[in-house]
């Protein structure tokens, strides 16, 4: 594999890595409207599925870095 082809790659993980933090950020946004929310209301439901969404595109995106630097370190 070429130097510029590991580049991008280590590019793209940085860039993945970036949008998953900006993930939690959102996730732990939605976190504290829920908690500020009244129990058992529509608004405490859908920041709650809300921050639930927000998790999971964050720890999808984590596993695609992950296979990503397993990846680049096999080359």
């Amino acid at each position: 594999m070429t130097a510029f082809a590991l580049d991008e790659t280590a590019t793209v993980i940085r860039e993945l890595a970036l949008a998953a933090d900006a993930f939690a950020v959102r996730a732990l946004e939605q976190e504290a409207c829920r908690d500020r929310a009244r129990p058992g209301s529509a608004v405490q439901h859908r920041h709650a599925h809300s921050a639930t969404l927000w998790r999971l595109a964050e720890q999808s995106l984590r596993a695609r870095i992950g296979e990503l630097a397993e990846d680049l370190q096999r080359r």
